[in-house]
């Protein structure tokens, strides 16, 4: 049961209706239980996984709670650490480990049954980042623990945010669940509009683009691409993962408005960034703070001096590009971006002064922003080569016709004309032309703005032939 299924809609007046209109500890228990349903629909044995595994941080952070020495303390973080991150290593990276170890099989003979069966509990590295973060901060008494397990619990599977984020977390949303906000007509209309605009990123956006992205990392088709194609396709799938994952926050944050919630931001328009370091405080948020705040600054942050300030945002990203999956391929982009943030740090460009001006000198403030987005969105979307390449060959093989092909053979330009569907950049280039026109030059996102967005994005998922429905990107992560 997706966002963007005909399933989805006719599930969600449901789930409204129960929290909405009925008394609240009943609203409670029916959200948990349609909210239970939301993630059995996909496969029920993993309920169990998802109830045992909230049970567990459940009961943890209880006895933290009650632990007066920082001994008893600490031995139950640990334990509630090594649950955690053991679970999620078994599930998530057992197939690495066994291919990296060579018990993977060989292309001859495939690979074993069990290794070719399993499956990766969807939704598994989200949920687990949140009861992490619960039981962090319960040890840090930033929060006091849940009252009784079926919030918390409630918490862990509210279905909004469940299979893919945002990763919202307790004491933004568990005290959410004590009294129901009423609905405002702006709420309301900002709900729809979220909803709208995410389903229109998905459908028509993500789902447009993935044919020719999928061709195109393909094991056949990366090594026919001319260097045009392979700039082409690098920069869809840019585009394709961000209308496919900011689709999905967008849809999940409107859902929540309507139903009386408010979640956290998750993305912003990244491809106006002018650092790598503002990008990651615009793409994924709520993971990039996570990381931020239980794994950066724990490591000392940049409070430790410039070469351990380097070490950290290395070992910060390589996990953070890990956690985006089992393969060595998403290691490598996390350590782009480290590499990257380090190199920005070291150069001193990762501060824009206040009111939006640039430290740099020598150019019009404009000319200098429009170059440094430059410089940022090349960096990104190389580094997205090796997130979207099934394989090291395959990323080798693109980078090669990106890179070094143009100087060998044609570039093979007349393909712009032909490709398929590349309109579709040009809604995107709009959005986050029109969020730089607001930041930079005070435009005002007035609701008669929003509502001739939403009128011509309602329009064009009408009108535009959708396909094939791809899945949502980040339910395998």
């Amino acid at each position: 049961m997706h966002f963007d299924t005909v399933t989805f809609w006719l599930f969600f007046p449901v789930a409204w209706a129960v929290w909405r209109l009925l008394p609240l500890p009943a609203a409670k228990l029916g959200t948990l239980a349609l909210s239970l349903l939301f993630y059995a629909w996909w496969r029920p044995e993993y309920v169990l996984l998802i109830a045992l595994s909230s049970y567990v941080d459940y009961r943890i952070a209880g006895f933290i709670a009650i632990a007066h020495e920082d001994r008893k303390r600490n031995r139950w973080l640990t334990v509630s650490l090594v649950g955690n991150l053991g679970l999620l290593a078994f599930f998530k990276y057992t197939p690495l480990i066994a291919d990296t170890l060579g018990f993977g099989g060989d292309p001859v003979a495939g690979r074993p049954e069990w290794l070719a069966t399993w499956v990766v509990p969807v939704g598994i590295s989200f949920y687990t980042f949140q009861t992490l973060s619960y039981t962090l901060d319960v040890h840090a008494r930033r929060i006091e623990p849940s009252a009784t397990y079926f919030d918390f619990f409630l918490f862990v599977s509210f279905f909004p945010q469940l299979v893919a984020g945002p990763i919202v977390r307790a004491r933004e949303l568990l005290p959410q669940f004590a009294f129901r906000k009423p609905l405002s007509w702006t709420r309301i209309q900002l709900g729809l509009y979220r909803c709208v605009c995410g389903l229109f990123l998905k459908v028509v956006i993500a789902d447009g683009l993935a044919p020719q992205v999928e061709n195109a990392f393909s094991l056949d088709g990366a090594a026919l691409l001319t260097p045009a194609e392979a700039w082409i396709a690098t920069i869809c799938f840019g585009a394709q993962i961000f209308a496919d994952f900011a689709g999905y926050s967008g849809i999940a944050i409107g859902i929540a408005l309507l139903m009386g919630f408010n979640f956290p931001e998750n993305f912003r328009y990244p491809y106006i960034s002018r650092s790598l370091t503002e990008f990651w405080t615009r793409w994924h948020i709520t993971l990039s703070r996570w990381l931020r705040d239980y794994l950066y600054i724990p490591l000392g942050g940049n409070q430790t001096g410039p070469g351990r300030t380097y070490v950290n945002l290395m070992v910060t990203m390589l996990l953070g590009g890990l956690w985006h999956g089992a393969s060595w391929t998403y290691v490598v982009w996390g350590g782009l971006h480290g590499l990257a943030l380090a190199v920005e740090r070291a150069l001193g460009l990762t501060r824009l002064r206040a009111g939006g001006s640039d430290p740099l000198r020598g150019a019009s403030d404009l000319a200098v922003r429009v170059l440094r987005i430059a410089i940022v969105y090349l960096v990104v979307h190389v580094a997205w080569v090796f997130f979207r390449a099934p394989t090291f060959g395959v990323a080798a093989t693109v980078l090669q016709r990106m890179f070094v092909a143009p100087f060998t053979e044609p570039h093979g330009l007349d393909v712009v004309m032909r490709t398929p569907r590349l309109w579709l950049l040009v809604p995107l280039f709009l959005m986050h032309a029109g969020q730089a026109a607001h930041e930079w030059l005070g435009l005002k996102k007035t609701a008669q703005l929003r509502l001739a967005v939403c009128i011509l994005w309602i329009v064009l998922l009408v009108i535009v032939d959708r396909g094939s429905s791809s899945p949502f990107i980040y339910f395998q992560f």
